[in-house]
């Protein structure tokens, strides 16, 4: 896959590292040159840009990226401009990092959906969202084995867990089913109040809504969302 990582920090130069160890193609931009010369070893790509210029975003091959994570740090101003000109380019998938409370509400104002937070967020854990498709969260285990929440692929909304059989075809663990409360919504972060069904009752039909709680082998649980 292929990524670009704006801000070489110590968060995005980590995740920026950690991502390129992992096989993918990472382009990691900073307006600072001794940030791009400190990971040049290390990333597949680095380069000096400052991206709250609209013509140098626009040089970037943003159709060809599976994400754009703008992991810049104090300057929130930056992070800000950066974040809306991506929008701007309509970038399929854009991730935001806030630092404060207020940083994380503009980023949501200006329709940035993906947001991490450092304190919560280690670079580990968002490089393991970012290679499972539909992940809302991940817990590692270890560096190969994770938690994932996913949201259920649209080929298997309506078809039960029996008929899935997600254990044998794709060696993954059925933890819990995350069933949305339709007269319950948490108005501060826009998300549902969940039921936790740890029973995974295996002939109720999955819904669109859903969120399957799943364990195991980090390719096996990508398998099962490119299946």
């Amino acid at each position: 896959m292929k990524y670009i990582v704006v801000g070489l920090g110590y968060f995005g130069g980590t995740l920026a590292s950690t991502l390129t160890r992992l096989g993918h193609e990472v382009i990691g931009i900073d307006n600072r040159e001794d940030k791009v010369d400190e990971y040049k070893e290390s990333i597949s790509i680095v380069m000096v840009m400052d991206t709250t210029i609209p013509n140098a975003v626009k040089s970037l091959p943003l159709d060809d990226i599976d994400a754009v994570i703008v992991a810049i740090g104090e300057d929130i101003g930056s992070s800000i401009l950066t974040l809306t000109i991506l929008k701007n380019f309509n970038v399929k998938r854009i991730i935001g990092r806030a630092i404060t409370p207020i940083h994380r509400e503009i980023l949501q104002q200006i329709g940035i959906t993906e947001i991490i937070q450092p304190e919560e967020d280690s670079a580990l854990k968002v490089s393991s969202i970012l290679q499972i498709e539909n992940a809302k969260s991940v817990m590692e285990l270890n560096e190969d084995n994770v938690i994932a929440e996913i949201a259920i692929p649209a080929k298997y909304i309506g078809h039960s867990l029996e008929t899935i059989n997600l254990t044998e075809r794709f060696s993954v663990k059925v933890i819990a089913v995350k069933i949305p409360q339709k007269d319950k919504l948490l108005d501060i972060f826009n998300l549902r109040d969940y039921k936790i069904d740890f029973d995974a009752n295996i002939e109720r039909p999955i819904r669109e809504d859903d969120i399957l709680v799943i364990a195991g082998h980090i390719n096996d649980i990508k398998r099962l969302n490119e299946s």
